[in-house]
C-alpha cells in the first residue's frame, strides 16, 4: 500500500521539508515530489499501527500537531494515490484492487497531475522508458466494457545506443520547456477524449488500450494507465543521509577553554553515541563557534583514520582550539563531522605494533599546540634539482601488512636459488641543519686548506678533493627568493674526515654543509 500527502498550506515551499520529516517518522521508504507532494511505502504500518484508517487517523494528527494542512489518499498503487490525493480534500482510502473503481467517477481533468508524478519519478532514476504495442497475436476487435481494455504487452526499453522506436511512454524531462511541452499535450489528448464523449476516469479505462496507442500515441496510453490505477514503475525511496552532529546555544557567553571543554564534552558524547548506532566513524570535525561579535570561528580537524571515542574527540577540538583561539565570547558550539564506515582491525601476531590512530592523534595534536602545526610532520623530498629541499607531511598510522607465510627452516636450499650479491656500501651526506661557515684557502682554484672557525669539526689542510659540481636554479623567480648558484666539492682533509665544501658563487662565501659516513 502506497500514501500520498498533498500539503494545502498557503505557502507550500515552507512545508517542505516538515512534510518529508512527517513521511520519514511513519516509514523509512519515502520518495519526495517537490515542496508540495511526498509518496511513502506504507505496507508495514498495518503490524505497527493498525489497519488503514488508523494510520489516516495517526497522520491527521501528527500533521495538525506540526501546523500542516494537507490530503491524504491510501491506495495500492503510486498513480492511484497520486490522482486522489490531488482530486478529493481530506482523506481517501482504497482498498488494494480496486483502484480502476474508486477512480472511475473522477473528471479526466484530475489525471493532468500524473505529468508531475512521472516526473519526479523520472528524477529518482525510476521511470524507464517502456515500449506499448498492440499484440500481434489477439483479435482485432476488442471488448469495449469496463476494465476490458488490457490487451497490450510491454516490449524491452530500447538501449541508449540503438535506435529510437516510435511508441515509448516517456516521463516528463527534466527541462522545464520540455515539462511544459508534455503538460500541453497531455491537455491536447484530454479535450480530444473530451469531444470523443468521454468525460470520466471510468470511461477512458473502458478503451481497449490498443487502440488508444494507435490513436493517440504515448501520452494517450499514459492516461489510459492513469485512469485504470496502473503505475509506470514502482516506488524507490530516496536514501536520507543522516547528519551527524551537535549544537548547543549557551544561555551566557563563555571565555577560555576550561568551561569550554564541559561544553564540548557533552556534544563529543552525544555524537560518539550517533556514531556507535550508525557504526561510522568520524574522519574531519568542523567546529563552529558563534561568537558574541555575531562572526563565527571555524575549524576543521582531518583525523589519520575513522574514531569515534568522545574522549579523544573533545581532546582534539581543545588542542586545536588551544592553538587557534576564538577572539571573542562564545553565544554557541556547533559540532559537524565528516563520517566513514566502522574500521575492522584484526592486528597479526607476527606483525610490528603500531600506535592507534587515536593515540597518534592525539599526540600530534598536543606536540601541534607546543610547536606549530606547521613544524610537525615527516621529512620528504620535493620534487626539485636542489638536493637540500625537503618539506614537511602529516603523520600517518602505517597499515596493517599481511605477515609472509611461514617458511620451514630445515629445508634444504634449492639448487635454483640465486647467490647472495654482496653491495658495495654508498657514503651518505649527513647534511648540517646550518651550514658552517669556513675559510678556505685555494690553489689555482681548487680548495688547499679548511679553516673552521666552530669546534664542530676540525679543519685542516685538503688531501683530496673532487668537483666543482656547479649547480644553479630558481632564477626565474626571483620574487620567491629561493633561487641558488653554487660550486659543490667533495673534499678529504688531514684528519681524515670527508666532507662536502659549497661556494656561493653569488657572495663568494664558502661553507661545509655536511659530512660523509
Amino acid at each position: 500500500m502506497v500514501c500520498c500527502l498533498v500539503c494545502e498550506s498557503d505557502d507550500p515551499s515552507a512545508a517542505g521539508g516538515r512534510l518529508e520529516s512527517l513521511a520519514r517518522s511513519f516509514s523509512p521508504r519515502v520518495m519526495p515530489c517537490g515542496d508540495t507532494a511526498v509518496l511513502f511505502d506504507a505496507s508495514g504500518l498495518s503490524r505497527v499501527c493498525g489497519p488503514p484508517p488508523v494510520i489516516a487517523r495517526e497522520l491527521q494528527a501528527q500533521a495538525a500537531d506540526e501546523g500542516l494542512q494537507l490530503r491524504l489518499a491510501l491506495a495500492g498503487t503510486l498513480t492511484a494515490a497520486w490522482v486522489l490525493a490531488h482530486a478529493r480534500a481530506g482523506c481517501t482510502i482504497v482498498t488494494p484492487g480496486a483502484e480502476a473503481e474508486v477512480l472511475a467517477p473522477l473528471p479526466l481533468g484530475w489525471l493532468l497531475p500524473v505529468v508531475d508524478l512521472d516526473r519526479a519519478m523520472q528524477a529518482a532514476g525510476t521511470s524507464a522508458a517502456r515500449v506499448v504495442q498492440p499484440d500481434s497475436s489477439s483479435p482485432s476487435r476488442f471488448r469495449r466494457g469496463r476494465g476490458q481494455g488490457r490487451n497490450y504487452r510491454l516490449a524491452p526499453a530500447p538501449s541508449a545506443a540503438g535506435p529510437s522506436v516510435a511508441g515509448t511512454v516517456t516521463s516528463a524531462p527534466a527541462d522545464a520547456a520540455a515539462h511544459r511541452r508534455l503538460v500541453q499535450e497531455y491537455r491536447e489528448r484530454l479535450a480530444t477524449f473530451e469531444r470523443w464523449g468521454i468525460r470520466t476516469c471510468g470511461d477512458l479505462a473502458g478503451l481497449p488500450r490498443a487502440d488508444v496507442h494507435a490513436r493517440m500515441g504515448p501520452a494517450g496510453v499514459r492516461l489510459h494507465q492513469a485512469a485504470s490505477g496502473e503505475d509506470l514503475a514502482p516506488l524507490v525511496p530516496f536514501d536520507e543521509s543522516p547528519v551527524f552532529g551537535a549544537r548547543i546555544d549557551l544561555e551566557w557567553p563563555i571565555e577560555g577553554l576550561e568551561p569550554l571543554s564541559f561544553v564540548l564534552a557533552r556534544q563529543c558524547e552525544q555524537l560518539a553515541t550517533q556514531l556507535e548506532r550508525a557504526d561510522r566513524g568520524a574522519v574531519a570535525i568542523d567546529t563552529t563557534l558563534h561568537l558574541t561579535t555575531r562572526t563565527t570561528h571555524v575549524r576543521r580537524l582531518e583525523l589519520p583514520a575513522p574514531m569515534r571515542d568522545a574522549r579523544v574527540l573533545r581532546t582534539l577540538i581543545l588542542l586545536d582550539l588551544e592553538s587557534h583561539p576564538p577572539p571573542a565570547g562564545i553565544d554557541a558550539v556547533e559540532l559537524r563531522v565528516d563520517v566513514a564506515p566502522g574500521r575492522i582491525v584484526q592486528r597479526s601476531l607476527l606483525a610490528r605494533a603500531v600506535p592507534s590512530p587515536e593515540q597518534l592523534s592525539t599526540l600530534l595534536a598536543r606536540l601541534g599546540a607546543l610547536a606549530g602545526t606547521d613544524r610537525i610532520g615527516a621529512p620528504v623530498l620535493v620534487d626539485t634539482h636542489d638536493g637540500r629541499a625537503t618539506q614537511l607531511t602529516p603523520f600517518r598510522t602505517p597499515r596493517e601488512t599481511t605477515a609472509p607465510p611461514a617458511t620451514d627452516r630445515c629445508a634444504a636450499p634449492s639448487s635454483e636459488s640465486s647467490p647472495v650479491t654482496a653491495f658495495e656500501a654508498v657514503p651518505h651526506l649527513r647534511r648540517f641543519r646550518r651550514p658552517l661557515a669556513v675559510q678556505v684557502s685555494t690553489s689555482h682554484g681548487v680548495p688547499a686548506r679548511v679553516v673552521v672557525r666552530a669546534h664542530a669539526m676540525r679543519g685542516g689542510r685538503v688531501r683530496v678533493c673532487a668537483g666543482p659540481w656547479r649547480t644553479s636554479g630558481g632564477w626565474w623567480d626571483p620574487a620567491q627568493k629561493s633561487g641558488w648558484d653554487r660550486d659543490e666539492w667533495d673534499v678529504e682533509l688531514e684528519d681524515g674526515s670527508v666532507c662536502r665544501l659549497v661556494r656561493q658563487r653569488a657572495t663568494g662565501q664558502w661553507e661545509i654543509e655536511g659530512t660523509y659516513d
